[in-house]
């Protein structure tokens, strides 16, 4: 056979197993794809089974069928037609169980139906859980939850309003392992440190704030829902706060500068208070607010108004373009701070005369000599105590800060930029939103926004937008080149 020849019947047929390969990878990937969905509906439907068991009390809604008879039909095709079977039997058994739960059964004839139908449970978890390629310490860990008895010294059942208990409540109750996907509210869970919205739940899409919390721990996952969207003070002062912050940052956001939600998620802004024991600790953590409640000696809890607005400002996605290191980290920490600050001064109606332009003006203990962690209108002057020492921070780029500890000082020459936002809006006057405010938030969400920007950069980028909002060597662009030379930063020109 000749050599064309040769290559074109091998072409030939290694196209046929190529494309044969290809729908069999296809259908093995559906395959898994469909028992992974019947896997979380059967498991998180036998949280219901689970709870009884331990409690002794049915207190589940209908329990969810739509995996199965949407992705049913994949097992069913498969020439092994024993998997399917089991997983149907499974759902059978979840039908019954309602039914065994009734008063009239006596213990013993409960207990009997009860373990018949757990049987059959059990190996249809099983039995989809390896299809589906679930880890089989991580199904026998679920299944082992439900071999348990039923409770014969009954618990009082959890006091809801509805009457009604999720079944996600349920997995959190009866110590399950599958991740909990709402606890408490309307439709948000928190997951690994993730905001997650739990669709089939009416009215998630109307949660825009949510606070969390930890009670203590250092764990950023299925933590109770404290408040969210519309509910009343829980006379935590902690959660409302913090509630409070969350409501003056996406104001600020919405209201002001007209964006629908602060987060580019679309998700809910959310917080986790009581992070900690005796923690200082305020921070964003990749979509959501952590805040401690302080050590009570140098510091109160982190859930002010502004503390909260600026650690949310973290979320925004413009601020992903700043590294936060060095004077682009000290940069970033600014536009965060300024931006908090002004959620505040806009929940309180605030002039930019009036407004006190300090940072964590209710963090420091009284009797720490300062009155808060950083000032805008006074670099250096938020506080001189023995404890804290006196506040670094240089208001001019003559007295710029190089150091390697806190990244570069990145909470210490933000300073700069900061005292240049309040010249910037006591020099206006009014209310600082209306134009310092406008102006940086055009420059932050401009074309001109990149990574490793530096004041100077900063600078003309908020020139530029004075420039194109207000006009060339209007009011405000005269205005916001004098903050800049106030700060000993050079307007820079565009690359």
């Amino acid at each position: 056979m000749d050599s064309a020849l040769l290559a074109a019947v091998i072409g030939s047929v290694g196209g046929g197993l190529a494309t044969g390969g290809a729908a069999w990878l296809r259908t093995r990937t559906h395959l898994r794809t469909a028992a992974r969905l019947i896997y979380a509906e059967l498991t998180r439907d036998s949280a219901a089974v689970a709870y009884f068991r331990q409690t002794g009390h049915w207190v589940a809604p209908t329990l969810s069928r739509r995996a199965w008879d949407s992705q049913g039909v994949v097992l069913a095709r498969q020439r092994r037609g024993d998997t399917f079977e089991k997983v149907h039997r499974g759902y059978e058994a979840l039908e019954v169980a309602p039914f065994i739960a009734d008063e009239t059964l006596s213990s013993g004839e409960r207990e009997e139906w009860l373990r018949q139908e757990l049987a059959r449970l059990v190996d249809a978890i099983e039995e989809v859980g390896a299809v589906a390629k679930v880890p089989q310490a991580q199904i026998q860990e679920w299944t082992a939850r439900l071999n348990g008895t039923v409770s014969m010294h009954r618990t009082p059942p959890p006091r809801l309003g509805s009457g009604v208990v999720s079944l996600p409540l349920l997995e959190r109750l009866s110590g399950g392992m599958v991740p909990l996907r709402m606890y408490g509210g309307p439709g948000v869970a928190l997951r690994d440190g993730q905001v997650e919205w739990v669709s089939e739940e009416e009215g998630a899409e109307l949660v825009r704030h949510v606070v969390f919390d930890a009670r203590g721990e250092e764990a950023l996952h299925a933590l109770p829902v404290a408040r969210w969207t519309g509910q009343p003070p829980t006379g935590d002062p902690a959660v409302d706060e913090a509630y409070d912050g969350l409501v003056a940052a996406d104001r600020l956001v919405c209201e002001v500068f007209g964006r629908d939600r602060l987060l580019a998620t679309g998700g809910p802004l959310a917080a986790v208070v009581h992070y900690g024991r005796a923690s200082v600790y305020g921070a964003w953590h990749d979509c959501v607010s952590v805040l401690g409640d302080g050590d009570g000696k140098v510091f109160t809890r982190f859930t002010s108004l502004d503390v909260v607005a600026s650690v949310s400002w973290h979320g925004i996605a413009e601020v992903g373009f700043f590294d936060f290191q060095g004077e682009t980290g000290a940069l970033a920490n600014a536009v965060c701070d300024g931006f908090g600050l002004l959620a505040k001064q806009y929940a309180l109606g605030q002039s930019a005369a009036d407004a006190d332009w300090v940072v964590g003006r209710e963090l420091l203990n009284p009797d720490i000599n300062g009155v808060g962690l950083r000032s805008f209108k006074e670099p250096g002057a938020a506080y001189d105590d023995e404890t804290l020492g006196q506040d670094p921070q240089p208001g001019h780029m003559d007295d710029y800060v190089h150091t390697e500890v806190d990244q570069g000082g990145v909470h210490i020459n933000n300073g700069i930029p900061g005292r240049a936002l309040y010249l910037l809006a006591v020099s206006l006057g009014g209310h600082a939103w209306e134009r310092a405010g406008r102006i940086w938030w055009d420059a932050l969400t401009g074309d001109g926004i990149r990574e490793g920007l530096l004041f100077a950069d900063w600078a003309r980028l908020t020139a530029d937008a004075a420039v194109t909002r207000y006009g060339d060597d209007s009011e405000e662009h005269r205005a916001v080149l004098a903050a800049w030379e106030a700060v000993g930063v050079p307007v820079g020109s565009g690359d």
